[in-house]
């Protein structure tokens, strides 16, 4: 359920979803498109697949996402039972994700198979080429592991 905006200190409306047991999301970026994207799909994703709120919930950590095509980043700060969606690289995240905007929803299509990401079919196989190819790039996802992995379970429609 989404609260009405409010205005934040930086003079933009900030959007509040909030998700009963699943936690909290708040959207300060509302003036960037994909901020949305990212907490309609969050809270559609959490509210539908109630197995992915405990994922959720222990996720600590920042991740940045920068679209380099459409020169758009937005920071992800999860903090247990909340997240914030920031405009921009705030901070030093532990994850930075850069790509195409179209790429972004090959992402998401990743399956998750025993608790993991799986790159054994059409789309694991077609991340890891990103990967390989340099059209994806993932900083510190050898450091960070498990946040990454936890972020694909919550991100992933599949």
């Amino acid at each position: 359920m989404k609260i009405p905006g409010r205005v934040g200190l930086n003079g933009f409306c900030e959007g509040i979803y909030l998700m009963g047991e699943q936690g909290l999301i708040d959207n300060r970026a509302e003036e960037i498109p994909f901020a949305g994207i990212i907490a309609e799909l969050l809270a559609t994703n959490l509210a539908v697949h109630p197995e992915k709120q405990a994922v959720f919930r222990r996720m600590q950590g920042a991740v940045a996402i920068d679209l380099v095509d459409i020169e758009t980043a937005v920071t992800l700060h999860f903090g247990g039972e909340r997240l914030r969606i920031d405009a921009g690289i705030v901070g030093i995240p532990e994850l930075t994700i850069r790509t195409a905007s179209d790429r972004v929803t090959d992402l998401n299509a990743l399956r998750i198979v025993g608790g993991l990401p799986w790159y054994f079919d059409e789309a694991g196989r077609k991340v890891v080429a990103h990967l390989l190819s340099g059209r994806l790039k993932i900083e510190g996802m050898f450091g960070h592991p498990v946040l990454l992995t936890r972020l694909t379970k919550i991100m992933s429609v599949m």
